[in-house]
């Protein structure tokens, strides 16, 4: 026979009990809700004007409360936010503890980078805690205008037919204005390492007479990429303006090298030794195959500028100087018609080059760091 099962009866009392947690548990989670919720705009604005005042009258309890729950809660402009650290920081050290004004100010700076201290409005103590900190760009980008001046340096010279001069000087194109881009990485107060990537154009012509009636023509243009990569050191001329120099070395890259040669001669030429006369060319020919493509290059520079917060403008001057030659003589037989049929062949050259123009610059991230005491 199967026995009832026991019932168990719980006393008022326990139940009672339970039904507080939950009531007391709900409680709380409705109030952190409502903590977190944003403040009326209008009630942010009081409260902080209310700081500042108890923070003059000397209430720094309350003034730490208000602005507490202003950065907590409140939707602040960067120029509130700012202030209102500032005033949390100076409340923190009123109250004496270091600890907390000392986080505070670090909290401040890490927000704004470009604090600037008026030490005159401020506690000694506070002004002490901001100047333990090192403060300095980390990384920048920008931009580069310039007018690039072009120099085709002769380094060794070849010949192909005797009693033709291929030492004449050859004539180039001078300058373009080029746009690039580039980036600062300041690892040191005032020390940067730096990377641009250049393009740029260029262009020369050689032009070969010799009596009676020898005429050779050739013109070619090239296409270059360059890598600079730099040391900069940056000297503080006032609190805004600035002077730098900078050295370093990087890549000198040919990506594109296109030629065009004509040649006449009449029979009684006597450099050819032909019997006929001639008259013939070829253009926009693809002559990569006879290039160093790939170069090295040195770079010194200085410049002066003036820094605004975050943003930086410069007027530069650079020289940069390839380290060889980007023509390959020794390589003309890829291409042997140039030099069996139109009589020409290169000389080692190298471009030197000189820049003048103008820089744009941005910080993106800044050091903040504490590095002694006072």
């Amino acid at each position: 026979m199967n026995k009832p099962a026991l019932k168990i009866h719980r006393p008022p009392v326990i139940i009672m009990k339970r039904f507080l947690i939950i009531l007391i548990l709900l409680a709380l989670m409705v109030g952190l809700r409502a903590q977190t919720r944003p403040i009326n705009p209008i009630v942010c604005a009081i409260n902080l004007k209310t700081a500042e005042t108890s923070y003059q009258a000397g209430l720094f309890m309350n003034c730490i409360e208000l602005l507490e729950l202003s950065l907590d809660s409140c939707d602040l402009s960067r120029k509130d936010r700012e202030k209102a650290l500032e005033l949390l920081a100076k409340a923190y050290v009123e109250t004496g503890d270091q600890d907390k004004a000392d986080a505070t100010i670090n909290r401040l700076l890490t927000k704004f980078p470009n604090y600037e201290l008026k030490e005159a409005e401020n506690p000694e103590m506070f002004n002490r805690l901001v100047e333990r900190y090192e403060i300095h760009p980390l990384l920048t980008i920008g931009a580069k205008n310039t007018a690039n001046f072009l120099r085709h340096k002769t380094m060794k010279t070849y010949s192909v037919l005797d009693g033709l001069d291929y030492s004449q000087p050859i004539e180039q194109s001078g300058y373009w204005f080029t746009y690039y881009g580039m980036a600062e990485y300041e690892f040191v107060k005032d020390i940067s390492i730096n990377a641009d990537v250049m393009f740029f154009l260029s262009s020369y012509f050689r032009n070969f007479y010799k009596e009676p009636g020898f005429k050779l023509s050739y013109w070619e243009h090239d296409g270059f990429i360059e890598f600079p990569v730099y040391l900069k050191k940056y000297f503080h001329i006032t609190k805004n303006v600035l002077f730098y120099t900078s050295a370093g070395a990087g890549v000198f890259y040919m990506w594109k090298a296109r030629g065009n040669v004509t040649l006449e001669y009449t029979s009684a030429d006597v450099i050819t030794g032909k019997n006929t006369d001639f008259e013939g060319g070829m253009y926009n020919v693809n002559l990569l195959s006879m290039k160093n493509r790939l170069n090295g290059q040195w770079n010194a520079g200085i410049g002066v500028g003036y820094k605004l917060k975050n943003l930086r403008m410069f007027l530069d001057a650079r020289y940069l100087g390839c380290t060889g030659s980007f023509t390959a003589p020794e390589k003309s037989d890829l291409f042997p018609e140039l030099k069996n049929d139109f009589f020409y062949i290169d000389n080692e050259m190298k471009i030197n080059q000189f820049e003048l123009g103008a820089t744009i610059s941005y910080t993106l991230f800044n050091s903040v760091k504490r590095v002694h005491k006072k």
